[in-house]
């Protein structure tokens, strides 16, 4: 927490960043952080507090889009506008990739404003959850990887962000809810990966490199990972509700 404000203070008196960009960030991931301690200290329960902190955080991107949503989207186009400027200088001979880099810079800004509080959400969720992983190395309480478990609901939420997305007028508003709730079905994903191959992996660590690589570089695979994360909600490939009431059981 401490090195993280030092960062954010540091380039706002460097003047990397303007105040608005300073508080939001400041704000923001403060608020994923206190909300996730508040929750780890209360439940102990790592996912719990990855989506606690992950809705909250939710409700502070839509404020910000009311608050300070237009000077943030300025400020968007002018980095854009400053990397274009920066790639047309700098490629000069080869107007293939030129042509290249300027397209790519065209998709990256029509992303970046149109989704931003899917792009922001993402950027929360994945942090949580690499965040929890350092942490449950250091902590007695360690994080039971293999069985991290999704709520039902979700699949409530996903049906609703279907739903917007198929109506033309605010498909948009659907695609940034289904931007939410992909990392989440990442982490079900990769947690099911963990269950079934974590002995096999273990002894390759190549195999697990090339793995962790593939999935950071290649798309396809981590829509199919999204996808088994997803599924899994339902059919319980792992029979952790099972194992739960078991344990349940046990203790009563």
């Amino acid at each position: 927490m401490l090195l993280f404000v030092l960062a954010i203070v540091g380039l706002f008196l460097a003047n990397v960043v303007d105040w608005i960009t300073f508080f939001d960030v400041f704000i923001g991931i403060a608020v994923s952080i206190f909300i996730y301690f508040y929750i780890m200290q209360k439940s102990g329960s790592y996912i719990n507090a990855i989506l606690a902190a992950s809705a909250v955080n939710c409700c502070y991107a839509i404020a910000r889009q009311f608050i300070w949503g237009k000077q943030l989207l300025e400020n968007v186009i002018l980095a854009m506008q400053n990397v274009e400027s920066f790639i047309q200088s700098s490629i000069t001979e080869n107007q293939e990739q030129l042509s290249f880099a300027l397209e790519l810079i065209e998709s990256t800004k029509a992303i970046l404003t149109k989704y931003y509080i899917g792009t922001w959400m993402v950027s929360i969720i994945l942090g949580l959850y690499f965040g929890s992983l350092l942490l449950s190395r250091q902590l007695q309480n360690k994080w039971d990887h293999r069985r991290i478990g999704l709520p039902f609901y979700i699949i409530y939420l996903l049906i609703a962000s279907l739903l917007l997305f198929i109506l033309p007028q605010v498909r948009i508003l659907g695609i940034n809810s289904l931007m939410i709730l992909v990392p989440l079905f990442i982490i079900q994903g990769v947690s099911i990966l963990d269950f079934f191959w974590r002995d096999f992996f273990t002894k390759s660590k190549f195999l697990l490199f090339l793995l962790i690589f593939s999935m950071a570089l290649n798309i396809p695979i981590l829509i199919l990972v999204a996808l088994v994360g997803m599924l899994d909600i339902w059919f319980d490939f792992r029979k952790i509700r099972v194992m739960e009431e078991n344990d349940e059981n046990h203790s009563s």
